[in-house]
């Protein structure tokens, strides 16, 4: 059984995500918000285009990605179709930021008109 010091220790909880070459962090601050973490971590790495964690985000983290590529076009960049590794940085979002982004997309509900 795990002991409060134990879960303490354990949060912020990071969750990656990638959609591509491009990562980012999705972080639950306390045991409530893991669920929800875990599930915007996947929604919104299939649906990437329609988020900008960019502007939400409260800090970023550095990550290598190897890239290669075939084409001639980008055989100046290195030899031949070896990998290069590429420094890149993602950036982390609390699960409380994109619940209140949500939140205030989707506005108050619209009233019914009753037709009578």
């Amino acid at each position: 059984m795990l002991s409060k010091r134990k879960i303490k220790d354990t949060f912020p909880l990071d969750f990656y995500g990638e959609d591509g070459s491009w990562r980012f962090i999705i972080r639950a601050e306390h045991p409530g918000e893991v669920l929800d973490a875990m599930y915007w971590r996947a929604f919104i790495s299939c649906h990437r285009k329609e988020f900008d964690l960019l502007h939400i985000a409260t800090g970023k983290f550095n990550y290598k990605y190897n890239y290669s590529s075939a084409e001639t076009s980008e055989l100046h960049f290195s030899t031949g179709g070896s990998p290069m590794r590429i420094n890149m940085m993602g950036p982390i979002v609390p699960i409380s930021a994109i619940l209140k982004k949500v939140a205030e997309n989707s506005g108050p509900p619209a009233k019914a008109n009753k037709a009578g």
